[in-house]
């Protein structure tokens, strides 16, 4: 219900959902879809490890080859410390490599 209630408040408001996927339970999606709402799931997690910079660049590269293999990729992470370094390194390497870095709205359907 409480989902419900969120779908509804965001339908009104034209804005999107984006479905964070943190559980395989998630009715997050399928209730934003049922509204009708544009949404999206993030595709990789980038830092559910903590503040840890060799695991988040791990992800950061498994978002790339999603990206490169399905076209489009969504990758959420925290504003942590690590998170934001590798992030900025991360993007500075991938120019020239056939990734575009978008905003998330433009990936919701």
């Amino acid at each position: 219900e409480a989902m419900k209630f969120l779908m509804a408040e965001l339908k009104a408001r034209n804005l999107f959902f984006l479905d964070s996927f943190t559980t395989p339970k998630s009715v997050a999606y399928a209730t934003a879809k049922e509204f009708g709402l544009k949404a999206a799931k993030r595709d990789v997690f980038l830092d559910n490890e903590g503040d840890n910079p060799r695991y988040i660049r791990k992800q950061l590269e498994e978002l790339a080859d999603f990206a490169k293999k399905n076209g489009r990729a969504i990758g959420i992470g925290h504003p942590h410390p690590a998170t934001i370094s590798e992030l900025r390194k991360w993007l500075a390497e991938i120019k020239g490599h056939g990734i575009v870095v978008v905003p998330v709205s433009r990936l919701v359907n």
